[in-house]
């Protein structure tokens, strides 16, 4: 009797785990869901395209674009009432999906043309601050020009 209660206890479980996993993974319903869907898609594939990336990799690189639309669309409130908070999380939004790409990446070329993406984005970041710091432009502006300087 007693392991009888015991197995519908973890089978009870066993299903609300599982129907909660599922209820997750589902995107939110509307409009915004399918856009935001069909512009992971195709960030997706043009990732896929330049680091030709298998097909594991393809669905770890579509989880990783789904996630930054997702911590995208919950930054766009801060945008306009608190830049600088606004600047610092999309940095680190920037910065923690391009260490989610580096960690799907497996062979050497992938890896080298990450690290050569990086390097050249590095540079033009660095032109871009210092053509903007010798025309005094205030901090947060010149955060924001060199955060739009962003490529995967």
């Amino acid at each position: 009797m007693k392991h009888l209660f015991s197995l519908l206890f973890f089978l009870a479980t066993g299903i609300a785990a599982l129907s909660a996993q599922s209820a997750e993974a589902k995107p939110p319903s509307g409009n915004a869901a399918g856009t935001d869907e069909a512009v992971a898609r195709e960030a997706t594939e043009k990732l896929v395209d330049k680091y030709t990336l298998d097909a594991d990799q393809a669905k770890e690189m579509y989880t990783i674009q789904q996630r930054k639309l997702r911590n995208m669309a919950g930054l766009e409130s801060l945008q306009t009432s608190n830049r600088s908070l606004y600047l610092a999380k999309l940095e680190s939004l920037q910065k923690g999906t391009l260490n989610s790409i580096r960690r799907i990446l497996h062979t050497k070329e992938q890896v080298e043309l990450y690290q050569q993406t990086q390097h050249d984005i590095r540079t033009k970041r660095s032109d871009k601050r210092r053509e903007l710091a010798q025309q005094k432009l205030p901090k947060d502006d010149i955060q924001a020009a060199v955060l739009d300087i962003y490529e995967e």
